[in-house]
């Protein structure tokens, strides 16, 4: 691995493309759209969720992550490696998440087989992201803690 040349700032422009991109992943995520994903992530992240929802499908599952509010988001650290800028937040948000069996509406008659469709619950994780120089965020890590 490269050494860490320098720490870099962080903007409230940097934290709105944080949080964009919490919803943006988390409703590719609840689409099954590895098409939307892409736009958000890293290729080595958008294989990583091709995977999960493979799993998922194959157990005639969809999980849905819908109504996310970032609580807090909370930079950690952030580092420049030269052609790459790196950014460690905190995501600390609220949403419902619940799993259904395949089709992914419970109003159509579908059965919840985890979580709760009605009422949110609070997760928190370690979202890494990356850009170049200049350019925008996209995902490159999650960290569950």
């Amino acid at each position: 691995t490269q050494p860490r040349l320098a720490t870099i700032g962080v903007t409230q422009e940097d934290y709105q493309q944080f949080e964009s991109l919490l919803k943006g992943v988390q409703k590719a995520w609840s689409d099954g759209d590895l098409g939307a994903m892409r736009q958000y992530v890293t290729p080595e992240m958008l294989s990583y969720f091709s995977e999960q929802l493979a799993e998922n499908q194959s157990q005639g599952v969809v999980n849905k992550v819908d109504d996310v509010e970032l609580i807090k988001g909370e930079v950690r650290e952030a580092w420049d490696e030269g052609r790459l800028h790196y950014a460690t937040a905190l995501m600390h948000w609220r949403a419902r998440d619940y799993t259904v069996r395949s089709g992914g509406n419970p109003r159509e008659g579908e059965i919840i087989v985890g979580g709760d469709p009605q009422n949110a619950t609070e997760a928190s994780e370690m979202w890494t992201f990356a850009r170049s120089p200049g350019g925008r965020w996209l995902l490159s890590a999650i960290q569950q803690i």
